[in-house]
């Protein structure tokens, strides 16, 4: 079960778009049904809540190479960027993100918001896995085993890649949907932008087919990254 921090427990607000980035994707459903508490990642009864993130800087921006005009405040600057449209997330609150705009969309406990539920638990794990690696790698004490634990975080960098492919190929049809709204309320195209993104990710007609192939490709790599490097990095200097 996955720990969420207040930050990401919190119903999602409606932000107006700056004059800069019309279409920016970053605002999310004013009023979002209630989420099913049997899709959504959820702490476990024994987890202590984690300390809320640190906010984003402008320093952060720029360590990560983020264009400038970007909105920071979807993203954990302890975790990777990941960029869609005008917008930073993590992948905990790209997923997040992704699973409030299909509950608002299609409705709560169906099956779209199922997998997003689980797409949002996936991209979770996939970051949360490829980071504890990096972190244990300078105690790995044998070749073989810092190879392998190697090997998957470049898949795992891989699977993120095509993740950011997977969003690009939706940002079209959300800029068009976006100027589709500008005569209305920046709410109006807010949710324009949003539910353009869920038709376009899980769109039959559009990416639905990549969006299935991308979460079968991260519950392989869990399961084999399970069988292969937990032991691994659970005792990092078990061998000389």
């Amino acid at each position: 079960m996955v720990v969420m921090s207040q930050k990401y427990a919190e119903d999602p607000e409606l932000s107006p778009y700056s004059a800069r980035r019309q279409s920016s994707a970053a605002s999310t459903p004013q009023r979002p049904p209630p989420r099913p508490a049997t899709t959504r990642p959820m702490a476990t009864p024994k987890s202590k809540p984690r300390e809320a993130p640190p906010k984003a800087t402008e320093a952060d921006a720029r360590k990560h190479h983020i264009p400038p005009g970007y909105s920071l405040k979807n993203w954990d600057p302890t975790e990777e960027p990941i960029m869609l449209l005008g917008s930073v997330f993590d992948a905990n609150s790209l997923g997040k993100w992704i699973y409030d705009w299909t509950v608002y969309h299609h409705g709560p406990a169906t099956p779209l918001s199922d997998m997003a539920g689980e797409l949002w638990l996936l991209l979770i794990q996939l970051a949360g896995k490829v980071k504890r690696a990096e972190e244990c790698m300078p105690r790995i004490r044998r070749a073989e085993d810092r190879e392998m634990v190697d090997d998957f975080i470049m898949s795992g960098e891989r699977l993120t890649d095509k993740l950011k492919a997977l969003l690009k190929a939706c940002e079209a049809p959300m800029l068009k949907a976006g100027r589709k709204g500008s005569s209305k309320t920046t709410a109006q195209l807010g949710k324009n932008a949003g539910t353009e993104f869920v038709d376009s990710i899980f769109g039959r007609d559009r990416q639905l087919d990549a969006t299935e192939k991308f979460m079968s490709s991260i519950r392989l790599w869990n399961m084999r990254f399970d069988a292969n490097c937990e032991d691994i990095l659970r005792r990092p200097g078990q061998y000389e």
